[in-house]
């Protein structure tokens, strides 16, 4: 049952905690620590920006320099339904907090969430664009788009080496230039370490049908062993 959030101006503390009852209900009861905030379309927030709903991080980065790994913190990554709410990553990114969590507040569509990861315009293709090798982690209703406009050969776009990670209804968009597509060494996903797995992919789509690939490239590669990784309503666009 939600709660119904009063009162107007700063937050007080029974908002904040009506706020979080509110987020573990939606998302099936979970002890959360604190919520955080990233909205990188927002607008005349600066030099104010403390992760708060009415003063959000604009970058990824900096949400995630608030998270706490192992305390079951979420950053709420809002989209404005527009590829110009995507949060840029223009260097590889490594998410390697425990039990940092990453919900993504936009139409909860199979294909292109507009709660989006991607490179900024006119960046040359680097690889990895993402890494997760934090355990435990939630990413919901998230895409990572990894199209750039230099692209170059081997790109990879996610590496997960973490366990017990969970993705549910994210779009993992991989190869998404026509020179990565035409590389043999290119991949979408990579999951694999020593020890690592358990991960559950639910509801998400790998890759994409928008560019020809035409080298025997992968969609997913598990490497090192790794074990128990289950894609359950999963989709491989090619």
């Amino acid at each position: 049952m939600l709660r119904q959030i009063t009162g107007g101006g700063a937050l007080t503390n029974k908002n904040i905690q009506d706020l979080n009852a509110n987020f573990a209900a939606v998302l099936g009861g979970l002890t959360l620590g604190n919520v955080i905030y990233c909205q990188p379309s927002s607008v005349g927030v600066s030099p104010v920006q403390d992760g708060s709903q009415q003063y959000p991080y604009q970058s990824l980065a900096s949400a995630y320099g608030a998270g706490r790994s192992g305390k079951n913190d979420i950053i709420v990554l809002v989209g404005n339904g527009a590829a110009s709410g995507t949060a840029r990553v223009n260097a590889s990114f490594t998410w390697a907090k425990d039990a940092l969590h990453l919900i993504g507040v936009a139409s909860p569509v199979l294909y292109s969430q507009r709660a989006r990861i991607a490179p900024s315009s006119g960046t040359t293709a680097f690889t990895p664009l993402f890494t997760i090798s934090g355990n435990g982690c939630i990413f919901q209703n998230i895409q990572w788009f990894m199209g750039f406009t230099t692209g170059t050969t081997s790109q990879v776009g996610m590496v997960l080496t973490g366990s017990r990670n969970y993705f549910q209804n994210c779009a993992i968009d991989g190869m998404a230039d026509a020179e990565s597509a035409a590389s043999a060494g290119s991949r979408t996903l990579v999951i694999g370490l020593a020890g690592s797995g358990e991960n559950l992919f639910d509801s998400c789509t790998i890759g994409v049908d928008t560019v020809t690939r035409t080298a025997a490239n992968a969609s997913v590669e598990f490497t090192a062993g790794t074990a128990r990784n289950v894609f359950r309503n999963c989709l491989f666009p090619i």
